[in-house]
């Protein structure tokens, strides 16, 4: 091997992925923060100590998720402690694999320099680094989509190769475990098979007749993974993985409009990626360039999925800026021939509409992006800066909660963040307590009270949800003391006297 190729091996290999570890590390205030997001960090946290408590994911601990990073997540806490710190450094394991993924990726699709480019862009899209420290599964299940994809452009790559086919099998089983993770990727599986079908179509006969061998042994590879994790971990359960997020109550609580207003609020965040995008996007329609489409078709199908999906939140903007941020490295690479034009600065005065080139639009859009990124990332310090600033507040209720902790078996609360970091434990019915399960009566009154009932909970600590506060009010004033109360929640500790059941309106 050259001295150039050992080079480039280790600055896409090593350089890239350890630089961005400690950027983020540096950058984002891992420690300093309680939580990056109100509901998610604090449900995977809760869910993964319980498994490590013995507790049963889908018969005991109700899940609404897959259940593969919730076992990784475990594993891992188990081996480097049970602290923050540590989780989301996993998550920033994930994200470092994400990052690996589509610089290689956009190498083989892009070459080297625009590859570089394309990965600071990605780092630097909205929300990207929280979500690269938040402990969830969005940003790590569209890891293991990202890498699925790499595989697939490796078994392109190496098409004439025997070896390719153990690039199909590795791609079929890595998607598989994206959908272990979060389900919401599963529209990236035609996308795929797709893909596989441009790619053999222009191939002789006797080579196209491998697209079915490859779909199938994709498909096969696919399958297999997945329904093996499932087996082994119990959750192929159509109840509590489709019908909680499916079924009608969700449809009610969360209008669709809300979810068109979120997906097209989407593709304006990065708005500079956009310009980039939608020229590459002409590009691409122009020449007929369809082996370029795949992060077209992901983004248009991405955007179907998202607005036809109930509720719609911040993090899913992860399945747009992963496309977009692709199609905009492709369309900043138009600008190239611009700026390698002598003097190409004095050609950036407004001229008439003819005269514009592609090229120059693109370099156009290329300057208005670096402008604008120092925005994006004071943008974040800000928000990391806030982010701190509430972190007194929450250590507040964990304080309270330590201070009862010795006579404590369960506490009852809808921000289960605030029992992990004091150490305790909740129901295993309401590890997962959140707002989409509240609003859309996935959980009763008369199951919450029963729940209440059977554990005894001695603290309880309800954070900003007026819908749960309405069902408990009754039974907490007839059974608990509160004892302190902001902004963020109330807690509430059990009286001596013995709970007094409160009969719901539906008892009979």
């Amino acid at each position: 091997m050259s001295a150039n190729k050992i080079k480039t091996f280790l600055l896409f290999n090593c350089i890239i992925p350890a630089s961005f570890v400690i950027f983020t590390i540096c950058f984002m205030p891992i420690e300093q923060v309680f939580q990056f997001d109100p509901s998610d960090e604090g449900i995977e946290l809760i869910k993964a100590t319980l498994h490590l408590d013995g507790f049963a994911l889908y018969t005991q601990v109700w899940n609404d998720q897959p259940p593969l990073f919730t076992f990784i997540l475990a594993s891992w806490l188990d081996w480097f402690g049970k602290s923050i710190y540590s989780a989301r450094l996993l998550t920033l394991s994930f994200s470092t694999i994400l990052i690996w993924s589509f610089c290689q990726t956009l190498r083989i699709y892009l070459g080297n320099l625009p590859a570089i480019i394309g990965t600071l862009l990605l780092i630097t899209s909205c929300n990207f680094l929280r979500l690269s420290v938040s402990v969830m599964i969005d940003l790590p299940s569209l890891a293991m989509v990202m890498l699925s994809i790499y595989t697939l452009t490796l078994y392109k790559q190496n098409f004439t190769q025997k070896s390719s086919i153990f690039f199909i099998i590795i791609s079929g089983a890595l998607l598989a475990a994206s959908l272990q993770i979060k389900l919401y990727t599963a529209f990236i599986t035609p996308l795929i098979i797709f893909d596989l079908f441009l790619f053999h179509r222009n191939k002789n006969p006797q080579l196209r007749r491998n697209l079915i061998f490859d779909a199938i042994l994709w498909l096969t590879a696919f399958a297999s993974v997945f329904i093996i994790i499932g087996m082994l971990c119990n959750s192929l359960t159509y109840e509590q993985l489709l019908q909680a997020h499916l079924n009608n109550n969700v449809k009610t609580a969360f209008p669709a409009g809300n979810s068109l207003k979120l997906a097209f609020s989407f593709l304006l965040q990065d708005f500079d990626y956009l310009l980039l995008a939608i020229l590459a996007t002409i590009v691409i329609f122009k020449n007929q360039a369809w082996e370029k489409s795949f992060p077209v078709l992901w983004i248009i199908i991405g955007f179907i999925a998202l607005i036809n999906h109930r509720p719609v939140w911040y993090h899913h903007y992860l399945l747009i800026s992963i496309p977009l941020t692709w199609l905009a490295t492709y369309g900043l690479t138009l600008s190239f021939s611009f700026f390698q034009q002598p003097k190409w600065y004095y050609k950036l005065k407004l001229v008439n509409l003819k005269e514009i080139t592609v090229s120059g639009l693109a370099a156009g859009f290329v300057i208005f992006s670096i402008l604008v990124t120092p925005i994006k990332l004071g943008v974040i310090i800000f928000e990391n800066h806030r982010y701190i600033e509430q972190t007194q507040e929450h250590i507040q209720f964990v304080n309270i909660l330590l201070k009862q902790k010795a006579s404590t078996k369960w506490v009852f609360t809808n921000c289960p963040m605030y029992a992990f970091y004091s150490g305790l434990s909740v129901p295993p019915e309401i590890a997962v307590l959140s707002r989409k399960r509240i609003e859309s009566k996935n959980i009763t009154p008369k199951q919450i009270i029963a729940i209440l009932d059977t554990y005894h909970p001695e603290q309880v600590l309800l954070c900003r949800s007026q819908t749960l506060q309405n069902y408990l009010n009754s039974y907490l004033n007839e059974n608990y003391l509160k004892t302190y109360g902001n902004n963020l929640g109330t807690h509430y500790l059990l009286q001596e006297t013995p709970l007094k059941p409160l009969r719901m309106k539906n008892d009979r």
